[in-house]
């Protein structure tokens, strides 16, 4: 498809306000902006309606990454146009090896996902037999095939026959082998809340360079997270850890040093969860119900990606917070609220016999809902899977690359073997 180019008409626009009952929700160079402004500390785009202050990006670099990531991601797996545009697909004819070909129906882009012959498709088995084993291969040939069934694993992870309304997005780290052993790559999981399907997931690794602003600190300290504290006392804990970040989007989870011979890079979690949605949007623009860890990026990720839907009461978003595993069919009653946090969210406790879970509803009115289906648990039965899998022995001796494209796969191998379908 050759190197993307991004189209002013195809901008991701973050630079927006990202308060859920503003006017200017999503609202790109809306006239009451003003920016910089530095009343918190760091450069922030201030909303003359709300008064919010999110956190400023350099739109410029934010783009040529999403460009990259739209190419690559939607474009090769045929999942959406490469350009990023938010528009049906079509058939178009197919390329002188008779690999079918695709067009956009906004922009009019044609292009060929890639397609796999025979040969890669038993390598490929073969190495979904080693990863089921606990092994990897370091040669060249290796790496060309795990390439190829990432992008094939990443176009499987939908279709027509399974449509998908409600997502649930949980987030964790894993070791890689970079500059030093122990470097920590942030992962985001999302998975449909109905059927279990792993639908994406995606790494703050970026295979292609990026712009300063983008780039992770390398070596920044993971602040201290509560644990082992009542679930009431772990929201409100987890509300002063976002305040105590240098902006509300500066998460730091830990260092994350690459080789010096890594072509790739590092990138913010806030700019791999704005990439993750952004994603997710342009295959599942009609989803109903997001149901997210409670991390503030996630909220502010997703109602970007949603603004327009959110705005018209279409989709609404939930903060989650669980222990226990509950029974089906188990009775959920509800333990008290509160308003917490910087931004005074609602939040709701509800026990059974054998779990508890904190709720926020962060969209919409706060009306009676059935807790039982606002969960995480689609999100964290992948991740103990995940635990519990043979290359989990060998993952933290991998590179950022490696296991980025591996989790595709492994995705994919959890949805085929452990998932009802």
């Amino acid at each position: 498809m050759g190197n993307p180019v991004m189209d002013n008409r195809f901008q991701v626009r973050l630079n927006v306000c990202k308060s859920g009952k503003c006017a200017n929700l999503g609202v790109a160079d809306a006239p009451d902006y003003v920016w910089p402004v530095f009343r918190l500390g760091y450069p922030a785009l201030g909303c003359g309606k709300c008064g919010s202050l999110p956190p400023l990006f350099n739109e410029a670099e934010c783009n040529d990454w999403f460009a990259q990531l739209f190419a690559r991601h939607l474009g090769l797996t045929g999942q959406g146009c490469p350009r990023g545009c938010m528009a049906r697909l079509i058939r178009y004819g197919a390329n002188r090896s008779g690999s079918p070909r695709l067009q956009c129906t906004a922009c009019g882009l044609a292009f060929t996902p890639l397609r796999v012959n025979l040969v890669a498709q038993a390598r490929r088995e073969q190495l979904f037999a080693a990863l089921a084993a606990g092994r990897h291969h370091a040669d060249i040939t290796a790496y060309r095939v795990l390439n190829q069934a990432a992008v094939w694993c990443e176009s499987q992870f939908s279709d027509a026959e399974h449509p998908v309304s409600r997502i649930a997005t949980q987030v964790f780290t894993l070791p890689f082998q970079g500059v030093r052993r122990q470097q920590r790559l942030y992962v985001i999981v999302s998975a449909d809340a109905d059927s279990g399907r792993v639908v994406q997931i995606s790494t703050n690794y970026s295979p292609w360079p990026v712009g300063d602003s983008l780039r992770y600190p390398s070596d920044s300290q993971a602040l201290a997270e509560p644990r082992d504290v009542p679930l009431v006392e772990r929201v409100r804990a987890a509300e002063q850890h976002f305040l105590a970040r240098s902006q509300f989007d500066a998460i730091r989870y830990g260092s994350a040093a690459l080789k010096r011979n890594d072509s790739g890079a590092m990138v913010r979690p806030v700019i791999a969860l704005h990439g993750h949605f952004q994603r997710l949007k342009r295959r599942f623009a009609a989803v109903t119900d997001h149901y997210l860890a409670h991390e503030c990026v996630l909220r502010g990720a997703a109602i970007t990606a949603w603004a327009p839907e959110v705005k018209a009461g279409s989709t609404h978003l939930w903060f989650v917070v669980e222990e226990g595993e509950s029974d089906a069919g188990a009775l959920w009653h509800p333990g008290g609220s509160w308003r917490l946090g910087w931004w005074n969210n609602h939040w709701q406790l509800w026990e059974n016999a054998t779990a508890r879970k904190m709720v926020a509803r962060l969209t919409g009115n706060s009306q009676d809902y059935p807790p039982q289906r606002v969960t995480l648990q689609s999100c964290a039965a992948f991740i103990q899977w995940l635990e519990r899998h043979p290359w989990r022995r060998i993952s933290g001796q991998l590179n950022a690359r490696v296991i980025s494209q591996q989790l595709a796969c492994l995705a994919w191998c959890y949805n085929y073997v452990s998932v009802s379908l």
